[in-house]
């Protein structure tokens, strides 16, 4: 497997010899169009600066003119009209060139070789040591005619500094590597850490410390990553606690189904058992259809059949179906309700009406009381239902709407419910984009309030 770290060195040494390359080649270019001719020119005045000089001298002889200039840094190649040859200064590594050039610049002509000099793609013509990579320039010395080549000796101008540059360019690549492997290392180090506490997080380690602290995106991906571990391990708790709950509101009716089942087959004994069975069924069904509720609200692609309805019609609707508990409990209900029309899921807000009313009944009074009513303006409707019931001013009204919370175990073996009602409540509320709020009453008594978007 390709590690971030070999993938990252790699990378960086490709980078550095491409840029290397590309950079090289810039300045190739640039030689050829921009400093070749010039570097011509310049070369041509010196070559004429020497035969002046030669042509001025009053020496008995050239030679030890030309020893001087070739010790000073020229490689330097004579010709006479006979055709004798002589090199001062550093040898050429290619010494032929073509008896045409040199008959040319006998003949007067000055040889621009350094300029004509075929362009190269890795070597530059200023560093080919050819003697056709020269400037030629004619002089006449006692009365003789001859041809003078030459070009700076480079391998003597930069003997010292191309040890130095060298060394400097090497210098700079080898630190370079060891710069980008520490500083590859500290920045696939966090990456590391963070890959090890995910394998233990798979594993369901989630107290595994992640000791990333950076002010950068690695940083923050830490921190997205403590967040993350955060919700896994809550919805880790959470998950296992469903199971529980719902094994446990399972369990109740199965076994009344199971031991009344068992009674009916002893013909014997009598009693209304089919209708226990007969609720305990209904009571799983229920059950069913909430935890089926929820998960749908636990989908992203949930999504909410909108549609008008008059708002003020449903809660009539439902109320009717409340009427005998209502009666069997002696609970009076007021309402104050104005017609008011909405945009929502009417099935959804029924059954977040139905369990609001429901739980006003189940936990009132008797004899006792519900009032309804409704408050709007230009954009929301609130509807308000308040009860005489057994509110508590000491209540954390958020537990309320958390899956399966009971507020009185005691009492809630006493109050049938599956502790799921106000948490789906609470998802439909939502979905339509409203809010829900729960207040005590004094002397007893909640107040449940829900504001809805109106058309």
């Amino acid at each position: 497997m390709k590690t971030l770290y070999s993938k990252f060195v790699w990378m960086t040494l490709l980078i550095m010899f491409a840029s290397g390359t590309i950079g090289f080649m810039i300045v190739n270019t640039f030689y050829h169009q921009n400093l070749k001719e010039k570097n011509d020119e310049k070369n041509v005045e010196v070559a004429s600066s020497m035969v002046k000089l030669i042509e001025s001298s009053d020496l008995d002889g050239i030679t030890p003119l030309l020893q001087m200039m070739g010790d000073a840094g020229y490689q330097i190649y004579i010709v006479d009209e006979e055709g004798v040859e002589q090199f001062y200064g550093g040898d050429f590594r290619v010494r032929e060139i073509p008896d045409a050039i040199v008959n040319s610049v006998l003949d007067g002509e000055i040889y621009h070789g350094m300029r004509e000099f075929p362009k190269e793609t890795f070597i530059t013509g200023y560093f080919s040591n050819e003697l056709t990579n020269t400037v030629g320039v004619p002089f006449t010395y006692d009365q003789k005619k001859y041809a003078l080549f030459q070009r700076p000796n480079i391998k003597f101008l930069f003997n010292e500094i191309h040890l130095l540059l060298g060394g400097l360019a090497g210098a700079m690549i080898i630190i370079s590597i060891i710069a980008m492997l520490i500083v590859a290392k500290r920045m696939i180090d966090p990456l590391t850490k963070l890959t090890v506490a995910t394998n233990k997080i798979a594993n369901e380690d989630f107290q595994v410390p992640i000791l990333v602290n950076q002010r950068d995106e690695i940083g923050q991906l830490a921190d997205s990553f403590r967040n993350m571990v955060k919700q896994l391990e809550a919805s880790d708790r959470y998950k296992k606690e469903f199971i529980a709950r719902v094994s446990h509101d399972f369990q109740t009716p199965l076994l009344n189904i199971q031991g009344y089942a068992a009674l009916l087959e002893n013909e014997e004994l009598n009693g209304n058992y089919a209708e226990i069975i007969r609720k305990e069924a209904m009571r799983l069904s229920g059950l069913m259809k909430q935890l089926l509720l929820l998960t749908s609200f636990d989908q992203a692609n949930t999504r909410v059949k909108k549609e008008p309805f008059q708002l003020d019609e449903q809660l009539k609707q439902v109320i009717l179906k409340f009427r005998w508990l209502l009666d069997e409990k002696s609970i009076s209900i007021q309402l104050h309700l104005k017609k008011v029309e909405v945009d929502g899921d009417r099935e959804m807000l029924e059954y977040a009406w139905e369990n609001l009313i429901s739980n006003a009944v189940k936990y009132n009074y008797t004899p006792g009381e519900i009032q309804i009513s409704m408050n709007e303006n230009s954009e929301y409707v609130e509807v308000i239902i308040q009860d005489t019931g057994i509110g508590n001013k000491d209540t954390d009204y958020g537990q309320w709407t958390e899956r399966f919370y009971r507020e009185d175990e005691a009492r809630s073996t006493q109050v049938e419910g599956s502790g799921l009602g106000l948490a789906i409540v609470k998802e439909v509320i939502q979905s339509h984009h409203g809010t829900l709020a729960f207040e005590n009453v004094e002397p007893h008594g909640t107040k449940v309030s829900i504001q809805l978007k109106k058309m």
